[in-house]
């Protein structure tokens, strides 16, 4: 399966796989962003990191066009050349992709993502895992405000993403796809208000104490 580069809206291209391989060997570390929706907490972490490789993945690529075109500018005018935006979903990752992170973060997933996190679907968590190095970090944010109010049809059959059911459901999968987490716990108030994504600031809105499930694992080696 091919790399496919976002660079704008409506625009794609192919990207080769031994660029990306060039890019990885020379950065100091890499770190993936996972379901990244507009790819802002991409572009900011690219920003304090530029020492780093940061690789934006999302399924859609029209969200990520605002970020790819800001960051294809010059320096001066906020470009930055160590991010790359890709479309790609969980479930099919392309090859060149195997193994690429330092670490992997997923915040506040959406759509097949969620699903698949939730309901500990072994393609989804799979592909996950096959992003990490062996040692590799992994953070996940979950978003329990959904089964709150206002709740989507297409998530009525989900359960709710308590610390309890990652324990229960989610270790398990992440686990058969060689990731071992630790306990997740509740966000306190502060930390889910200053989430670096937009989607947390729009689910925090108005919200005294968000109900944001976090856990964290590492990859076997």
């Amino acid at each position: 399966m091919s790399l496919v580069r976002v660079l704008g809206k409506g625009r794609t291209e192919i990207m080769d796989d031994a660029e990306l391989a060039a890019r990885r060997a020379a950065a100091g570390r890499a770190a993936v962003d996972l379901g990244t929706g507009d790819a802002h907490y991409a572009y900011r972490l690219a920003v304090a990191h530029p020492q780093w490789l940061v690789i934006a993945l999302d399924a859609l690529d029209e969200p990520m066009a605002d970020v790819a075109r800001k960051a294809a500018r010059k320096p001066a005018k906020g470009g930055v050349t160590n991010l790359v935006l890709l479309r790609a979903s969980a479930e099919a990752l392309p090859s060149a992709l195997e193994g690429i992170g330092d670490e992997v973060t997923v915040l506040l997933p959406w759509g097949k993502l969620l699903e698949g996190i939730v309901l500990a679907h072994d393609d989804v968590l799979r592909g996950v895992a096959s992003l990490l190095r062996p040692s590799g970090r992994l953070t996940v944010t979950l978003n329990g405000e959904i089964w709150v109010e206002s709740m989507p049809a297409r998530y009525g059959h989900l359960p709710v993403p308590t610390p309890e059911h990652v324990a229960e459901i989610v270790a398990p999968g992440f686990a058969r796809a060689g990731v071992e987490i630790g306990p997740a716990c509740y966000l306190t108030a502060e930390d889910a208000h200053s989430l670096p994504t937009t989607w947390a600031r729009k689910l925090a809105h108005g919200r005294a104490h968000p109900r944001f499930v976090r856990f964290d694992g590492q990859k076997r080696v």
